[in-house]
């Protein structure tokens, strides 16, 4: 048994926040996370020396405070969404092309991918901070807390920050259990991107802008209903990614929905685009430690986020974390950082009582 004064649960980009805010204020703190990597739902692909983000993708500088006063304390550059050129629309009536708004306003990309936020907070971590494939199994906190994993390993703490998807920490083995408000609150709405799928299509070049296309894209057909350019030339990184259409049960037909994107990245953006040097598919509603049953089916909309049972205390030693807890910016990578910073100083308070 190895003791820890706070433990967090979940080494996304909140639980990394908040370890990074513990460690600042002089707290011993272990993160436990369920799977090989860090990051949670920031994950990539390389490209050249680049990376392209199979998860969350864009930050809005103008608007983002707390993700924009990280990335410059952790010395990382942004680059912005590029939509210069022709934008494609697909329909049953054919193909249109020409000139469109920009849909992304000023939004911005972390160079080397979100994922690359993640790795930096993780660096200035004391070594052995995070613990890799510690998936929760129980948690006792009838005094304090206690976890243990499905591999057996226990860990005990004054205070603990939840930072997996709520979802998930629904069907942890907790004593007592969750109240009935908070499980609730914790299911209402489904994990922010753990219904849907991406593709990734890297190039040794980035051929649609020579032939005069942003990269941008809306089909009404699919496979895929949304693309973008997602391309760090500096880098040599060329790359387009899509959102998928299909339900999550035709997804699991991968080499057809492959065959079927590669097919429609063709008939928008010409006979060049078969010639692809990589193509990776991103189902989170296959990811056990982002999505759930109920995450199946996207939701209609944008949820709105932060229940305010989620930001309370619960059993006088849990907090909780996360893009999805988050009381502005919820489903965002602002809100995970403000989460993240938010919870660690309360863990604090708690820990010292």
């Amino acid at each position: 048994m190895s003791t820890a004064r706070i433990n967090v649960i979940g080494a996304g980009l909140a639980g990394l926040t908040a370890a990074r805010r513990l460690v600042a204020l002089g707290t011993d703190v272990t993160v436990l996370e369920a799977r090989d990597r860090i990051g949670g739902r920031a994950l990539v692909l390389p490209a050249g020396q680049g990376a392209v983000d199979l998860g969350p993708a864009w930050i809005w500088p103008a608007v983002q405070p707390q993700v924009m006063a990280l990335i410059s304390d952790l010395g990382l550059e942004t680059l912005p969404q590029s939509e210069e050129g022709a934008f494609v629309y697909e329909a049953a009536e054919g193909i249109q092309r020409g000139r469109f708004p920009a849909r992304y306003g000023d939004a911005a990309r972390v160079r080397g991918g979100i994922c690359a936020l993640a790795q930096a907070i993780a660096a200035e971590l004391p070594p052995g901070t995070v613990r890799l494939g510690q998936a929760v199994h129980t948690a006792d906190i009838t005094d304090t807390v206690t976890v243990t994993t499905q591999t057996g390993d226990t860990l005990t703490s004054q205070a603990i920050i939840c930072a997996a998807p709520p979802p998930v920490a629904a069907t942890w083995n907790v004593t007592p259990p969750w109240p009935l408000a908070l499980t609730q609150a914790m299911t209402r709405w489904p994990t922010w991107m753990a219904a849907h799928a991406k593709v990734v299509a890297v190039y040794d070049s980035a051929f649609w802008r020579d032939a005069g296309f942003s990269g941008s894209a809306v089909s009404q057909l699919g496979p895929l209903v949304e693309m973008v350019d997602q391309s760090d030339p500096e880098r040599g990184q060329y790359a387009l990614f899509g959102f998928v259409g299909w339900p999550a049960d035709q997804r699991k037909d991968t080499s057809a929905l492959r065959e079927a994107a590669l097919a429609q990245l063709i008939r928008l953006f010409g006979p060049q685009a078969a010639n692809v040097k990589a193509l990776r598919i991103m189902d989170w509603a296959q990811e056990p430690f982002t999505a759930t049953l109920a995450d199946q089916v996207p939701p209609a909309r944008h949820p709105p986020y932060g229940a305010p049972e989620l930001s309370q205390t619960v059993h006088a030693r849990v907090l909780f974390a996360g893009a999805e807890v988050a009381q502005s910016h919820g489903g965002l990578i602002e809100g995970a950082i403000q989460s993240g910073m938010i919870a660690a100083d309360k863990a604090v308070q708690l820990a010292s009582t």
